[in-house]
């Protein structure tokens, strides 16, 4: 009987996993938590639509929380798919519990044109009084769709559409490379890395080693074909002399059958052409079919010369074409990084075509353009239907990151109550809105701030220590590629991809006219070709404010530490990173100091970086060229480090030595007086 009750909670455990598996979040799509605020307001999704899905068998979960006084009577939530309304629903909540869900059946004609997502349109109509008119700028009226609500999808085995090769590859989490590694096996585990980490920014990517014996892992295997599992090897495509290959392989696994992605060739040569076909967006997008041969790739070294004035449109931001309607504040939001300029403006022009409904006499309407949360300009709607004219930017304001929001303010006239009012809209041309860039200003200080800009518009080398190659870098590497070729454009042809050299095999003179980004051991004969480090990390260290010399930073125990340092030598550009302490091919290590060279930390005018526990601990430095700010163990004598360490103490001694030697000489002076007397 027990076992039959284990067998039964191991099953329902089995399940229960296998289905939270299937459940696709709007999370994993790429959506935050979004509020609607005000008595009314709408908010549009894209949900992805696998081609394996049973679209009339699968239901959409929504997951929305509302404010706890809204009136039930007057507050009504409108789910619309591909433009038809579909559902209407009451809000209705308690003040400890504000969550409800809506269940929704999906259907093959809500699919787009192409069947590959649904489009998801949420209203809100709401209030708290009785009136809507009383709560226009009440801010207790909001509901909040959370990105939790879900796509319940049901399998089939017929298809809707025919995979590309790169949706296919993006099917997968992990990428396994061989445990014995070379430069070729780093690059292909750093590409499937990076063509993972662009269906979403904050998508978990598991990257690990195998052997030939080992079980088969579940995910993308890269190596050359010598090195795959021997049940691997069996199934996929024979390969002539110099062909690469990347395909799918059903293999078995005795208990049942598992599908992997491989990435491989007949030999070195065919298996560089695969990598470089990974680089190819076009030729990857464009595969239509679980496999491809590949007779010929060239690689992808080239950088990117962004002229001044570089101009960007809203749309190549990220903005899509989207009607803004409702009372109160109508916000659209773009993001900007600096990552293709290298620097700060000199001038930075913002030209805006919108249009928007003309206001009532009574009305009021503001256009309010904010730029990183401060407001940089402002014009009233009175009397118009358009705006569109330059706005100079300050560009003081920049940052490395950067937000560019435009606003909608509109009121309606004082007597809705009585006369009633309409919605306002307004529409923001995303394709002629654009940001232009000019000018460049000095760059007196290589810090953070020029990565990767700096290493996309110089072409770069990437060189790795031997010792190295088994550490299961590919998430490093990939770490780099993603961040070298954001923000990610999906009409781009080929990735960045500089190429890989190893530190033994390359000399100063064979980098020069090239920029540098080095992952090396910290004891690599390498690193002595550089005289312009701003730290050495080969020792213990401390870092020493300006001004009064206090120890800011002491490090003693380096495990699981990475180190990271941008410089400039004989005119190149260095990004140097290791890993310090006993273990110095700390693969944690690495990943964690490289992930924080795209953070908001960044904008920090600093050229050190030291970085734990997988990026989430880490501290930025400002060390100028010939500083005095570090001190190392071992550069001063023995006597100079106990001095500085026990000084006070040795004083605090000395002085107490002193007083007591002073009251001693008085006590014998005093004694010798009085026998004196005696006699």
């Amino acid at each position: 009987m027990k076992s039959k009750l284990l067998l039964s909670a191991l099953l329902a455990l089995f399940i229960g996993a296998t289905n939270a598996q299937s459940l696709r979040t709007f999370e994993s799509m790429g959506y935050d938590d979004v509020s609607i605020q005000g008595i009314t307001g709408s908010v549009s999704y894209f949900l992805k639509i696998k081609p394996d899905d049973n679209v009339n068998a699968s239901k959409l979960i929504l997951h929305i929380a509302a404010s706890q006084v809204l009136n039930p009577n007057n507050s009504f939530i409108i789910v619309s798919l591909k433009d038809v309304p579909v559902e209407t629903r009451r809000i209705q909540v308690t003040p400890t519990d504000t969550m409800f869900t809506i269940e929704v059946p999906l259907n093959e004609s809500y699919l787009q044109p192409d069947g590959r997502f649904i489009k998801l349109k949420i209203s809100a109509k709401m209030s708290i009084g009785d009136e809507y008119c009383k709560d226009i700028d009440n801010p207790a009226v909001w509901i909040n769709i959370k990105n939790t609500s879900f796509v319940s999808p049901i399998q089939q085995t017929d298809v809707t559409y025919q995979r590309s090769l790169k949706e296919w590859i993006q099917e997968f989490s992990s990428v396994y490379s061989p445990a014995s590694s070379d430069l070729n096996d780093l690059a292909a585990g750093g590409l499937v890395y990076t063509i993972l980490k662009q269906t979403t920014s904050n998508k978990k990517v598991y990257t690990g080693i195998y052997n030939p014996q080992d079980s088969l892992p579940q995910g993308i295997l890269t190596g050359v074909a010598d090195k795959l599992p021997y049940n691997v090897r069996q199934v996929i495509p024979s390969m002539a002399k110099g062909q690469g290959l990347i395909a799918l392989a059903r293999v078995s696994t005795g208990l049942g059958f598992r599908t992997v992605m491989v990435v491989s060739g007949a030999d070195v040569e065919g298996y560089k052409k695969a990598i470089n076909t990974l680089a190819s967006n076009r030729r990857l997008s464009g595969s239509f079919s679980e496999r491809l041969l590949v007779d010929e790739a060239v690689p992808s070294y080239s950088a990117i010369d962004n002229q001044s004035p570089l101009i960007t449109s809203l749309e190549s931001l990220g903005g899509t074409p989207g009607l803004l309607e409702g009372i109160g504040s109508l916000r659209s939001k773009f993001v900007f990084s600096l990552t293709e300029f290298n620097a700060i403006p000199n001038k930075l022009t913002f030209h805006l075509e919108s249009y928007f409904s003309v206001l009532k006499p009574d009305d009021r309407g503001f256009l309010n353009i904010y730029l990183n949360q401060n407001l940089v300009y402002n014009a009233n709607l009175m009397n118009r239907s358009n705006f569109i004219e330059d706005v100079e930017l300050k560009p003081y304001m920049l940052s490395k990151f950067n937000t560019l929001e435009v606003e909608y303010r509109f009121h309606p006239g004082t007597n809705i109550c009585k006369d009633g009012f309409s919605n306002f809209f307004a529409f923001v041309n995303t394709k002629t809105s654009i940001l232009t860039f000019s000018g460049e200003k000095e760059n007196k200080f290589y810090s953070f701030f020029n990565f990767p800009a700096e290493f996309r518009k110089v072409p770069t080398k990437i060189v790795i220590s031997p010792a190295l190659y088994n550490s299961n870098l590919s998430s490093s590497i990939g770490e780099l590629f993603y961040q070298l070729n954001a923000p990610f454009n999906p009409n781009y042809n080929r990735l960045i991809v500089p190429p890989l050299v190893a530190s033994d095999k390359t000399s100063m003179d064979d980098l020069k006219g090239f920029n540098v980004i080095a992952l090396v051991n910290k004891m690599d004969p390498f690193v002595k070709n550089f005289n312009q480090l701003p730290m050495q990390f080969n020792k213990d260290f401390q870092l020493y404010k300006d001004k009064d010399g206090k120890t800011e930073y002491s490090l003693n125990d380096f495990s699981n530490s990475g180190v990271a340092q941008i410089f400039r030598e004989k005119g190149s550009t260095i990004l140097l990173v290791t890993s310090t302490g006993g273990d110095s091919s700390n693969k944690v290590a690495f990943e964690s100091v490289i992930k924080n060279f795209s953070t908001q930390l960044t904008e920090i005018e600093s050229n050190v970086c030291v970085a734990q526990s997988n990026g989430k601990s880490n501290y930025f430095f400002k060390l100028p060229e010939g500083n005095d700010l570090v001190s190392y163990r071992g550069d001063r004598n023995g006597f100079l480090v106990f001095w500085e360490k026990f000084k006070w103490i040795v004083l605090i001694v000395l002085l107490v030595l002193v007083v007591l030697a002073f009251f001693f000489v008085r006590n014998k002076v005093k004694e010798s007086q009085e026998t004196f007397k005696e006699i």
